[in-house]
């Protein structure tokens, strides 16, 4: 498999996730809505999506475009729980997972949604050329149609599977348009809405698909997704009535309670970090990466430079998660006189000097540099080379060029089987040197195959205190989002729970 499409990166499961308030280039002068009236929503957001083929998406943020578009078998509840979704049930059979799909549903293009379109979905996002979703099906072994039924082989636990395909890897799109040259931008889904207009890097607006099976899933009369870089600029929009709803900075959360909107927060799994390439500079020796998570003060930077937005980690999983390894709390105290120990012993006394790739907007910019200012204490000089998000991404993930990346790692709803798969396999797409540890490969394996939640969690949080030793990359923090809205959105708060499908936001 070649690195470019090794690499994949996946969408809301992958490991570069949503972006912060203000991040994203672009944006500029803002048309007028198209959309108006009661009923439509107007979300103003601070990434564009990379395209709205599920399957080829390269961005986390991608799924709060495309899932709207595109029904999978299953979903899952605000709750946390799987749900059907085009699978109306499902059980065990043969060693398979036999599902039942309801009868009468479409594509948009009035394709039948059967058996057969299902299956060929899942090939396609396995094995498609170009495809992002291959990692994220990887426990699927052979799909097959039995008597208008999905049968799916598969390794590891029933959860596994049903949670990968309640994602976008799972997303069904009209086979006919397989081949559709502007799938990326128009899409034939089978979900609750269609996309009517698509400007890039503007705004992509949807309406509801007259022909779909669930209007209870059609809350909204409209929605339009605008793409608006500026902090002020949407937060503004939302005060003036121009938008309905978008993400914050959380120095901004009282400006928006003073102006009576509701504020919506909640700790993610996504995790700010130094992402280190051990194929490049000195960060092949252990040693030389142990230095730098000593050298790094999370509590100053959370405190002081994210108002506490954030809390301080050296792990994927927050705290509260199933994943999450109470003992490595005291991790990686900040130490800098420990890390030049380490450096020392690594042979490199008066420390030594690499470039950090940074997207290149003001809070992963300063975020980098107060990194770069700690490391000056033990000799490292990291300088910093901004970019953009996608630039950066292909340059470090995808094609092993660079040293190292100041960004965000994990998903808002962390799944730490994609966590392992991403960040410390041989071939993840965060792992572009290729560390490998032979315990975390045999974690891993038994993990993945593991039928029952205490076997799983006993493995991944082994796997965590393991990678944690082994220092594969620097964990800054564990993030927040915030979120202002007007009083007209209903059921925001059901949206933050990790899983981006806005169908379950409604407005008065």
């Amino acid at each position: 498999m070649s690195r470019m499409t090794g690499r994949v990166l996946a969408a809301s499961l992958t490991v570069i996730a949503v972006l912060s308030a203000g991040c994203a280039q672009g944006g500029g002068e803002r048309a007028a809505s198209t959309q108006s009236g009661a009923g439509v929503l107007r979300f103003a957001y601070t990434a564009f999506p990379s395209t709205l083929d599920p399957h080829k998406a390269s961005t986390a943020w991608d799924e709060l475009y495309v899932l709207p578009v595109y029904d999978r078998l299953v979903t899952i509840t605000p709750e946390g729980e799987i749900a059907p979704m085009i699978a109306e049930s499902w059980k065990k059979k043969g060693g398979k997972e036999v599902f039942t799909l309801r009868s009468g549903a479409t594509f948009h293009d009035g394709t039948p949604l059967d058996a057969e379109a299902v299956r060929a979905n899942l090939e396609r996002a396995m094995t498609a050329k170009g495809s992002t979703a291959t990692s994220l099906l990887k426990m699927i072994r052979e799909v097959e149609v039995e008597d208008d039924e999905l049968a799916i082989r598969h390794t590891g636990s029933e959860e596994d599977l049903l949670n990968a395909l309640a994602h976008r890897g799972g997303a069904l799109i009209s086979p006919k348009a397989f081949d559709n040259p502007d799938l990326d931008r128009k899409p034939v889904g089978s979900g609750p809405y269609q996309v009517t207009d698509y400007r890039r890097d503007d705004r992509v607006v949807y309406k509801p698909f007259p022909g779909y099976y669930d209007k209870s899933a059609q809350r909204l009369k409209g929605l339009e997704m605008s793409f608006v870089n500026d902090d002020d600029t949407r937060l503004n929009g939302v005060r003036s009535g121009q938008y309905d709803a978008t993400l914050i900075r959380p120095e901004q959360a009282d400006t928006a309670r003073d102006a009576d909107l509701k504020v919506e927060e909640f700790l993610t799994g996504l995790v700010y970090q130094l992402n280190l390439n051990t194929g490049r500079s000195e960060f092949g020796d252990q040693r030389v990466r142990q230095a730098l998570n000593h050298a790094v003060d999370r509590g100053t930077i959370t405190d002081n430079l994210l108002l506490g937005s954030c809390e301080p980690t050296v792990q994927a999983a927050p705290a509260g998660h199933w994943a999450h390894e109470p003992s490595l709390e005291g991790a990686y105290p900040y130490d800098p006189a420990k890390a030049r120990q380490l450096l020392a012993a690594a042979g490199l006394p008066d420390g030594f000097s690499f470039t950090a790739l940074v997207w290149d907007n003001t809070a992963f910019v300063q975020l980098g540099e107060a990194i770069q200012d700690q490391f000056k204490e033990i000799g490292v000089d990291m300088r910093l080379r901004p970019m953009s998000a996608d630039q950066s991404i292909d340059l470090y993930q995808n094609r092993g060029q660079a040293d190292a990346l100041v960004s965000q790692i994990g998903v808002a709803g962390p799944d730490p089987r994609l966590i392992t798969q991403q960040d410390y396999l041989k071939g993840g797409l965060n792992n572009p040197g290729d560390l490998t540890v032979e315990r975390i490969e045999e974690l891993a394996k038994e993990s993945a195959a593991a039928t029952d939640r205490a076997a799983q969690q006993a493995g991944y949080r082994e796997i965590a205190k393991v990678a944690a030793e082994h220092a594969y990359n620097v964990p800054i923090c564990n993030r927040k989002l915030y979120y202002a809205v007007n009083d007209k959105v209903r059921d925001f708060g059901k949206l933050l729970t990790g899983y981006d499908d806005i169908r379950v936001v409604g407005m008065a």
